[in-house]
């Protein structure tokens, strides 16, 4: 298992889509498992995640949140799926009207 990117508090304003988060050594996987950990500051920001390209969660809520550098693994399980070989991609929607940040972990599990 390796962890793919994390970051806290990543800051989104009113109405934007923030960058790919996935980016640099592990943006390439091997066929595995991908389970992304999420919390966010406030109900209403969503994420995508991508693996060559497809869809695979679009514009979906992160469920939980609350305050920032609380985000544990074993709560805030938002998303676990099988992926192809091939580049990942993460982004998060803010579509309210005020200023939101998330926490969140990527990790990613080679299978043969």
């Amino acid at each position: 298992m390796v962890v793919v990117v994390s970051k806290m508090a990543l800051s989104l304003t009113t109405g934007t889509t923030s960058a790919d988060q996935i980016t640099g050594t592990y943006q390439f996987v091997p066929k595995g498992i991908v389970k992304v950990y999420a919390l966010g500051s406030a109900t209403g920001l969503t994420m995508s995640v991508l693996n060559n390209g497809m869809s695979l969660m679009n514009a979906q809520a992160v469920p939980f949140f609350g305050t920032t550098g609380t985000l544990k693994k074993l709560d805030n399980n938002v998303f676990e799926q099988a992926v192809n070989p091939g580049r990942l991609e993460l982004y998060f929607q803010n579509p309210t009207g005020g200023t939101l940040t998330v926490d969140f972990i990527v990790e990613h599990i080679a299978t043969k």
